[in-house]
This record gives structure tokens, sequence and C-alpha cells, in this order.
């Protein structure tokens, strides 16, 4: 989905309600960490556990952030981001495409009902610190 897309779907929804992300393939339900440009050209949010004073968007807020994207931005998916630690030294970034949005009474939920990107992953190392 793009942002046009997403913010035609959240017209109907209350402006007060949370926003909550699920990843269907991985398993995940979580609230969103931070909005913005996840790679080149791309719009999405970043979910997880990074910053949990970040976390309780409201469709008000989301719509918000996504109609600061540039044109540049408007026609790209909506991409979903998750951290997935490997071990203490590794992570890996992981990209899905919003596919679906779901709203319901007492929240709205992004959906990602397909698989990994996995041509977009990411993996890292964290810098060893020297005591």
């Amino acid at each position: 989905m793009n942002i046009e897309a997403i913010l035609t779907a959240l017209q109907s929804a209350d402006d007060k309600l949370a926003i909550s992300c699920a990843i269907s393939s991985a398993g995940v339900r979580s609230r969103i960490d931070m909005v913005g440009q996840v790679k080149s050209d791309s719009p999405g949010a970043a979910i997880g556990e990074r910053e949990p004073y970040l976390r309780e968007k409201t469709v008000a807020e989301f719509k918000q952030e996504l109609q600061s994207f540039g044109a540049a931005y408007q026609g790209n998916d909506f991409l979903l981001v998750l951290t997935h630690e490997l071990n203490q030294a590794e992570y890996e970034l992981r990209y899905f495409a919003l596919t679906q949005i779901n709203i319901a009474a007492n929240e709205v939920l992004l959906l990602a009902e397909k698989g990994e990107l996995v041509a977009l992953r990411e993996h890292y190392h964290e810098p060893e610190i020297e005591e």
C-alpha cells in the first residue's frame, strides 16, 4: 500500500484510536516505534521494543506523519521494519510491505500479510567496545 491508499483507508477511522502493526509471517504484533524513511525513497514504520515512550501513536498522529512525506515517497510501498537479533553481536533489519488496514472499534491494525522482502534484508554487527 502506498501513502495515498493508507490515508484513504484511514478516513473512516476515529482519529483517537491507537495504531498497531502485525506481521503474519513473523508472528509479530507491536506498536509503532518510528515513522520515516526506511529505505531510499521508501516510507515506513519501525516496529518492536526500542522506544516504548514513542509507541502510543494515534490515527491522527499517524496521518499527520504520513502527510509530511514529499512527492518522491507517495507512490512507493509503505514498509514495516522489524529488527531481528541473531545473537549479542549481530542483528538484521527485515522488511515487510503493508498489505491491509483493519479498523476495529478499539484500534487500527496495519497488517503485512505477505512474507519478508528478503532482497531488502540488512545484516549488521554491533561494534566491539574496548574496556
